[in-house]
């Protein structure tokens, strides 16, 4: 009985493993959007124009300042798949070796990735944009253009 028990464990522990593999791989690409107001009622605009290159290992960013472009950087990104939104936090080491961290909660629907997400420590509930965090709404691209 307990080598059956070890048994389902192994299994269990193989199956979420392989769950977040293929959910890397479903975020693998080049999404763009913005972080739009409220629950983003209006997906296709808002204050802040993003796009986001997602490996199976990191995130790099940039954001769309009219001509200018501003390089967020990269950084690794954790999952957890077993919490309902499921969620994904983001790190960075800023050029002074400061690291920033975001938590957040997401959804993958389609080619239509909702990440809500917060630089403080305190992890969104809600997909929408309101104190202390932001909603983005992206589009995955075709051939990663």
């Amino acid at each position: 009985m307990l080598m059956t028990f070890a048994l389902l464990l192994t299994q269990i522990a193989w199956g979420a493993e392989t769950d977040e593999k293929a959910v890397r791989q479903k975020l693998a690409g080049v999404w763009k959007g913005f972080t739009v107001e409220g629950r983003g009622e209006n997906p296709n605009r808002g204050p802040v124009k993003l796009e986001l290159r997602i490996t199976e290992q990191e995130i790099a960013g940039l954001e769309f300042k009219g001509t200018n472009i501003v390089d967020h950087g990269k950084g690794g990104y954790t999952l957890d798949l077993s919490q309902n939104p499921a969620r994904l936090d983001a790190a960075k080491a800023s050029e002074r070796g400061r690291k920033q961290e975001y938590v957040g909660i997401y959804s993958l629907e389609g080619d239509t990735l909702k990440w809500c997400v917060s630089p403080q420590k305190a992890r969104p509930e809600t997909f929408e944009t309101k104190k202390g965090q932001f909603l983005l709404i992206l589009k995955r691209q075709p051939d990663g253009k």
